[in-house]
């Protein structure tokens, strides 16, 4: 796709043959950046907000990061601010607001494994019950998920349906693969890290982060 093409073109990587692998954003709903530790979910993630940044016509695009490194009370805080802006929305939506002109939030969640594998049972169980209620109504509300998992066949099993683009870097289980991408390929085929498959709407393509990274 050409960067003319798009509202807001993200150059994720390139492709075998050295073309620039682009997708528009403006098109995407919510965003799975799955891999092993130390594959480059995290240099993925930045990829993406960088180019988002830097778009010119994405100026009202708001960004909100859950630390997975701070307290769980942070996260449990960020997770009931997004929650009752979603329903806000909605609420305003369903009295005849048009709301297509409120601010496009972007949520990054990076290792989303930290938060459901640590903290109290209430806890892990307030943070599923966050991110699935943000998965499912908030891209029709304008606000969209990147969530990056190392276990994404224990962590987001239940709620892949809303994350059609899926960013696949080398999986350390197979089960893993074969639930993103209905193969083993990013078990057995990606041999660097960095270089991935990108699911996008059902289509597979392979890609590398290495031709974006300086």
């Amino acid at each position: 796709m050409d960067n003319n093409d798009c509202r807001w073109p993200v150059a994720i990587g390139t492709s075998e043959s050295g073309e620039g692998r682009v997708f528009d954003y403006s098109k995407a709903s919510n965003i799975l950046v799955a891999g092993a530790p130390k594959q480059g979910k995290s240099t993925a993630i930045g990829v993406i907000v960088d180019a988002l940044k830097s778009c010119p016509n994405a100026s009202g695009m708001q960004f909100r990061v859950i630390d997975t490194s701070k307290p769980q009370w942070d996260a449990d805080e960020r997770f009931g601010e997004l929650c009752r802006e979603l329903e806000r929305r909605e609420t305003l939506q369903n009295v005849g607001v048009d709301i297509s002109g409120f601010p496009l939030i972007v949520t990054v969640i990076d290792e989303y494994s930290d938060l459901v594998e640590f903290g109290s049972r209430d806890s892990r169980r307030s943070v599923k019950d966050s991110v699935q209620h943000l998965a499912m109504e908030g891209p029709g509300l304008g606000i969209r998920l990147i969530l990056s998992s190392r276990k994404p066949a224990q962590d987001v099993k239940a709620l892949l349906d809303y994350f059609p683009t899926r960013m696949v870097l080398r999986v350390s289980d197979r089960k893993d693969s074969k639930l993103l991408l209905k193969s083993e390929a990013a078990f057995w085929d990606l041999n660097s890290s960095g270089e991935m498959f990108l699911y996008d709407k059902g289509v597979i393509s392979h890609c590398s982060l290495s031709g974006v990274l300086h």
